[in-house]
């Protein structure tokens, strides 16, 4: 019987660059998150994780951040597109293939993992909040064009699935404080769901945590401690050859405390259902 293996995906808020942040740069923030990030993943025991805004993911202006050192992965794919702004894949496992996916502020990776139970296939892009929601649909389609097999996708999509119950009302109240157009904010991350979501099942994925694991991954207790703005915009999703043993937006001490997102995690082995774990 194959051993389930453990994907973790997060948004890790702007990376964890470990020297002081330089007058003039766009927010001053708690650089100090490593411990509690360290402490997050420990606790979830990844073999495959996800990085967003893993600033400094390649040298850049000086500066570099070797995230699959600093979380003890031997495998990494990390890519920069836009100034000190990128995203990383990191991994127990080989990985064979890489992939980038580029439009004019945001970058996509796919890569391809050498698991000892078969080849898979992890997929991660980070729309810009303002991106057009057809825009955000057709990014997704071009990351995946070509993969085959048993694939993952997953990240930060700021997008609101349309299988979550969601106050509509409440919540553009509750972004008024952080929106200048609260009312645009939630209906762009509703409309990005409906078609993100329905673009990514035409390509024969579905959402892969289990209605009971759906949380809110925004905001922690970091950005906010007031959950009257809490959504769920971080997702996991997988084909039908990935078989999806349990799943869950991870709420934990550290987690609340490691960035503005909490991580979104999945167990699963790779075929289907008759002949897995």
């Amino acid at each position: 019987m194959k051993r389930a293996m453990r994907l973790v995906s997060i948004n890790i808020l702007e990376g964890l660059r470990p020297i002081a942040p330089r007058a003039g740069e766009r927010r001053l923030i708690d650089r100090n998150r490593a411990d509690f990030v360290k402490n997050m993943v420990a606790d979830l025991q990844p073999d495959i994780m996800v990085i967003n805004e893993a600033l400094y993911c390649r040298l850049y202006d000086g500066h570099d951040v070797d995230y699959a050192r600093l979380f003890r992965f031997p495998h990494q794919f990390a890519a920069l597109y836009d100034g000190a702004w990128g995203n990383a894949i990191v991994s127990r496992f080989p990985i064979v293939h890489t992939k980038e996916m580029r439009i004019y502020n945001r970058g996509g990776l796919a890569v391809l993992i050498e698991t000892p139970y078969g080849q898979l296939s992890v997929a991660s892009y980070h729309p810009h909040p303002g991106r057009y929601p057809e825009n955000k649909a057709q990014d997704f389609k071009a990351l995946l064009e070509g993969i085959t097999g048993p694939a993952v996708v997953c990240g930060d999509f700021n997008s609101i699935s349309p299988e979550d119950e969601i106050d509509r009302h409440a919540l553009i109240k509750a972004c008024g404080t952080f929106s200048r157009d609260p009312e645009a904010t939630v209906d762009q991350f509703l409309r990005s769901g409906e078609l993100v979501f329905k673009t990514l099942a035409e390509l024969g994925f579905a959402d892969a945590v289990p209605p009971a694991g759906r949380r809110y991954s925004i905001p922690t207790d970091l950005l906010n401690k007031d959950k009257a703005s809490a959504m769920r915009i971080d997702h996991v999703f997988a084909n039908e050859t990935v078989d999806i043993v349990d799943g869950e937006v991870a709420h934990s001490t550290a987690s609340n405390l490691a960035s503005d997102h909490h991580p979104v995690t999945i167990s699963f082995c790779i075929g289907r259902k008759s002949d897995t774990c």
